[in-house]
């Protein structure tokens, strides 16, 4: 299949992580403290070009985006803008003695997987993540029912219409809240358009629709066996 070229898709997908939850799959790569905005409050995965529907590639469900549409692109941005410290600590390094956020090896990997897709330079591409988070509820794309129910559950129903448009919520067996995608229009020129319901083929991988309610785990509050391999 020949590569995919940038700008050719049609949506944007936007995936966001509860960190509490990730640190206590992976606690080796876990970058949240209890005193960080990413405590209480999703962080940034990514945003990734998609395709409204899957397009054929010989596989049995098609490919449902492009992928690092350049082999040999490299991410030109020697930092990110101060905001991603809080909603995307994964994507930084602090530099303590220049006082700022150095581009980290996550925000590396979006761009060069994703972002090359996108047809905008490093710097619009990272910019149009920040606005994709202000069409989202609450606190800098954090549903209020989120953040202030840390350590509770809510009702999956309740948190699904906080959002207005429909999106993939993913949760592990004890639905135990994961990561939230939302889907947004491509707008002019590769921008961010409005938030539209995520097509069946997302909501198919990335929801777990069997969930009639969602447990907000608190940093630290691990089930025992949490993090381990299988052997």
């Amino acid at each position: 299949m020949p590569r995919e070229e940038p700008g050719d898709y049609d949506i944007y997908l936007l995936a966001q992580t509860w960190s509490p939850m990730f640190c206590c799959k992976k606690a080796d790569r876990c970058t949240t403290v209890p005193w960080a905005f990413s405590a209480r409050h999703l962080s940034l995965h990514g945003l990734w070009p998609s395709f409204a529907v899957p397009r054929p590639d010989g596989s049995k469900h098609g490919s449902p985006s492009p992928t690092s549409c350049s082999y040999k692109a490299k991410l030109l941005a020697s930092q990110l803008p101060r905001e991603y410290i809080d909603v995307a600590p994964s994507f930084t390094r602090w530099n303590a003695a220049e006082h700022k956020a150095e581009v980290g090896d996550l925000a590396k990997h979006e761009w060069v997987k994703h972002g090359t897709c996108s047809g905008l330079s490093p710097d619009a591409y990272f910019a149009e993540a920040l606005n994709a988070l202000r069409f989202l509820p609450g606190d800098r794309g954090t549903p209020a029912l989120i953040s202030g129910n840390v350590g509770g559950e809510v009702s999956a129903a309740q948190l699904r219409s906080e959002y207005g448009r429909r999106v993939a919520i993913r949760a592990d067996k004890h639905c135990r809240l994961s990561e939230v995608t939302s889907c947004f229009a491509k707008g002019p020129n590769g921008t961010v358009g409005p938030q539209i319901d995520c097509p069946s083929h997302v909501m198919g991988g990335r929801d777990s629709g069997h969930c009639s309610r969602f447990v907000i785990n608190e940093l630290g509050k691990c089930l025992a066996g949490d993090g381990q391999k299988k052997k």
